[in-house]
């Protein structure tokens, strides 16, 4: 199959594009990214797979949605001895067309030419090798897949040497082999068919016998479990009637341990309110003693603190006097430091003006030289621009007349040489010219092309050389021309002079250039501009003071006297500021003691008053003396009722009532066990007493008998089917062994082409193992194996083009398909692009390869390509 015309109008966003491709080779066809390269391939598929009323959504995604059209296809393919032209309209008016020019001319339209094309395709087109040999962009790295291509198939068969050819009547035996044992068991390896349902019917045959023990086993039970539930419920009556007795006495202690704690609750309720008013009488009695206390104590305490205030006012005064008196020695301080710091201001501003004029006169010179170095390197420049020659005319030059060198030697070594000896003195006509001859000497001259000599009068002797001569001539004429124009074009006269003027250019350049790199280097980083701004601004700046400043030394001494006193001064300051901080913060320090002092005298005061105030107020309502006679009345009461309570409490513990209760609940729990033991008792019983009349009713042996039967013909039955299965599988097994290691054999052509055409990439130790689905397991280089899924992004791609070529290689003339690569080798480095063109050049053949990329200089490289490139 070749694809030999494809034209696209109003497809997708292509408007119209009409692409021929060569019918062999490679084929580059290049574009920018969205201009619709991959389409070409999906629209290929479309015109040959989709019928031109489709609604599949591939066919609606092409869709123009620039114009309100139907997408067209057109494509011109040539397949085994047909070659038809194909047309499809999609969406608006669709339409289809086919023109089928060899082997005999046909023209179908609509759905008949659709099946037409179908039919054509398969019968000549192996449409598993037309999608294995595509490297789209979204699968670039994925390995091929050529396991299910019959050309490569029978291309490789061919090359192993094991092409068998059939009758065509009887059916492969490797066939009739498989629908055997596909009887018995599926690809996977699963029973299925006649052998599932003899396996199945085995398995429910011993399912039900299992099942049929199983209720037989369940009569035998029910019978045991029938007397053993008898005994049961007789034990369980004897032992309710033990559980009554021991119940009824532990309810007769239960209820005397009840009135025994009725008396203590009532009597502890009477002992809470006596506690609580011994508690309350003791609180009060407290109190009165406290406040007592606390009254000497904050009259002791108000006593110090007057003590204290006296004191601390004095401290205040003295602290105030300090504070003003170093504040006011920091500010004198402040002044002198003040003064200092002008007189340093005022000479820095002097020593600044004697640096702008000595920065000024720097300038100056600077610049009067970098003016001198422009003059100069001017000059030279002029002188330099009158000379024409360059190095590329020089070098030329040099070539020219080492050419009409080579170009004379070569004449002279071709040319036939005229001697002429004369008896006596003569004159004769060398090509017009006269030449005088004497005896005893010779005269030569090399003859490369006609001449004449001619003896006046007398003879003419023509001199014509042959074809080698003439030719050397010629070559040596075009030489000399050739150097006479370049010496004309270099304003010389010879070689010579042209050297002689390229030196004198030569030195002109490094003068240009020293005087360059002087010039820079007295700029520097700055602009000649910027500097004579500089120098404009320093002299308007002295304009201001044209007096003569004092020297540089002298500025500089007086400026270090004037910061050294300043410094001093500043010191001074310093510390008098900081001894004035000092006595502020202790007279704040001082007078915020003395406030709190007064405060806590205040407080203590209305403390002292507010206490007094209290305590009058209790005495008026009860004395010091009844309430002390108040607290020991009711602490008596209080122990009294305690006592009563001890006693109960005693009597309580007598009798154990936690034992009694104990004793209740398990007696309790006792006879709630046994009845609903002797219920449940009663229950099963019954229960199994009505499964019992039941199963006699069923017929479980009978039953069982006839699964055992049933189990035996099914076993009978599985035995024979598994007897015939296991042949079919065993002779199924042997035939895929052998037919895998006819496989492998075939592998090896494939294998070879692989490696020959790897080797030109990854060089001359290059292996690969392959298997018998002709894909590709792992990669060998120096000894290293790596299997292919660790490889890199490029190599997995570079090796997937490698197969893909080597299977366009090895297919016959007749079965090949184009292989397609959509932009690939985007991982590829420099080198491996190298390479890699080089195995498409020596793949090109009679195959074809059609190339899509956005990087057609990725595929300069291949030799033999032709280029297409697509415009929007």
């Amino acid at each position: 199959m070749k694809l030999h015309r494809l034209v696209l109008r109003n497809y997708r966003g292509v408007a119209h594009r009409d692409i021929e491709f060569p019918d062999r080779g490679v084929v580059v066809v290049s574009g920018a990214n969205e201009i619709g390269k991959s389409s070409m391939i999906e629209a290929l598929d479309l015109l040959l797979e989709a019928k031109d009323r489709s609604t599949k959504k591939e066919v609606k995604q092409v869709k123009p949605t620039h114009a309100d059209e139907g997408a067209e296809i057109t494509a011109v393919i040539s397949t085994g001895p047909y070659r038809f032209e194909y047309f499809k309209r999609f969406h608006k008016k669709p339409e289809t067309r086919l023109t089928v020019s060899a082997p005999q001319r046909e023209q179908l339209t609509g759905d008949e030419a659709h099946e037409r094309v179908l039919a054509i395709l398969a019968e000549t087109v192996d449409t598993e090798l037309w999608q294995a040999q595509r490297v789209l962009q979204s699968g670039s790295t994925a390995s091929v897949d050529l396991s299910g291509c019959d050309a490569l198939a029978r291309a490789l068969d061919a090359a192993a040497g094991q092409a068998v050819t059939l009758s065509g009547s009887e059916p492969l035996l490797v066939d009739r082999i498989d629908a055997e044992f596909r009887q018995y068991f599926t690809t996977t390896g699963r029973a299925t068919g006649p052998l599932a349902a003899a396996v199945t019917r085995l398995r429910d045959a011993r399912q039900a016998v299992e099942q049929c023990h199983a209720a037989v086993g369940e009569v035998d039970e029910a019978v045991v479990r029938h007397a053993k539930l008898s005994e049961e419920r007789d034990r369980v009556a004897r032992d309710r009637v033990q559980s009554d007795a021991r119940l009824k006495a532990a309810r007769t202690a239960a209820a005397a341990v009840k009135q025994l704690e009725d008396r203590l609750t009532h009597a502890r309720a009477l002992a809470e309110p006596a506690e609580m008013a011994r508690a309350a009488s003791e609180a009060a009695l407290g109190e009165r003693r406290r406040l007592r206390a606390e009254l000497t104590e904050r009259t002791a305490t108000i006593t110090a603190l007057e003590t204290a205030v006296t004191a601390a006012a004095d401290d205040e005064v003295a602290a105030n006097d300090t504070a003003v008196a170093a504040a006011a020695a920091a500010e004198a301080a402040r002044v002198a430091a003040a003064e200092r710091l002008a007189r340093v201001e005022a000479v820095r501003r002097t020593a600044e003006r004697v640096a702008r004029r000595s920065e000024a006169a720097r300038l100056d010179g600077k610049l009067g030289k970098i003016d001198a170095v422009a003059r100069e390197l001017a000059g030279v420049e002029a002188e330099l621009a009158q000379i024409t020659l360059t190095d590329d005319v020089m070098r030329d030059v040099e070539m020219a007349a080492l050419a009409t060198e080579r170009a004379a030697f070569q004449a002279e070594l071709a040319s036939a040489r005229v001697e002429l000896d004369a008896a006596v003195d003569i004159q004769v006509m060398v090509d017009g010219q006269p030449v005088e001859l004497s005896p005893g000497v010779t005269w030569t001259q090399n003859v490369t092309t006609s001449a004449a000599v001619e003896l006046p009068g007398v003879v003419t002797v023509r001199l014509i050389p042959g074809a080698p001569a003439a030719d050397s001539q010629g070559r040596l004429d075009k030489a000399r021309e050739m150097l006479a124009a370049l010496l004309d074009e270099a304003g010389v006269a010879d070689v010579a002079a042209a050297r002689v003027l390229d030196a004198k250019r030569r030195e002109l350049l490094g003068r240009v250039d020293r005087l360059s790199a002087t010039g820079d280097a007295l700029i520097g980083e700055d602009s000649v501009a910027d500097l004579r701004a500089r120098l404009v601004a320093l002299t308007e700046a002295l304009v201001e003071h044209p007096d003569a400043d004092p020297g540089v030394d002298d500025v500089r001494a007086e400026l270090e006297t004037a910061t050294e006193a300043y410094r001093s001064a500043r010191a001074d300051e310093e510390a008098l500021r900081e001894a004035a901080t000092t006595a502020a913060s202790q007279a704040m320090r001082v007078a915020g003691a003395a406030t709190v002092l007064r405060s806590k005298l205040d407080t203590a005061r209305d403390e002292v008053a507010a206490a007094t105030e209290r305590l009058a107020r209790q005495r008026d309502s009860q004395s010091d003396d009844q309430l002390v006679i108040q607290a020991e009345a009711d602490a008596e009461r209080a122990r009294g009722v305690a006592a009563g309570v001890l006693a109960i409490e005693a009597e309580l513990a007598d009798a154990g009532p936690a034992a009694v209760a104990a004793e209740l609940a398990d007696a309790e729990r006792r006879a709630a066990a046994l009845e609903e033991q002797h219920a449940a008792v009663t229950g099963d019983l019954r229960e199994v007493a009505a499964q019992l009349r039941v199963y006699g009713s069923e017929g479980r042996k009978g039953r069982l008998d006839e699964a055992e039967t049933e189990c035996e013909h099914a076993a009978t039955e599985h035995d024979r089917i598994l007897r015939r299965a296991g042949a079919a599988q065993l002779l199924q097994s042997v035939m895929t062994r052998h037919r895998d290691e006819s496989r492998q054999r075939y592998v090896d052509p494939f294998r070879s082409e692989v490696e020959r055409l790897g080797r030109i990439v990854f060089g001359s130790d290059f292996e690969v193992e392959i298997d018998a689905d002709l894909r590709i397991l792992s990669r060998t280089l120096a000894g290293c194996t790596v299997p292919f899924d660790s490889l890199s992004g490029g190599a997995k791609e570079q090796l997937g083009i490698v197969a893909r070529l080597a299977s366009a290689a090895l297919v016959a003339k007749e079965d090949g398909v184009p292989v397609v690569i959509d932009d690939a080798l985007g991982f590829s480095d420099p080198n491996r692009l190298a390479r890699m063109a080089e195995v498409f050049d020596a793949v090109g053949g009679d195959g074809q390869v059609i190339v899509l990329t956005c990087s057609p200089e990725r595929y300069a490289g291949i030799v033999d390509a032709r280029h297409l490139e697509l415009s929007a």
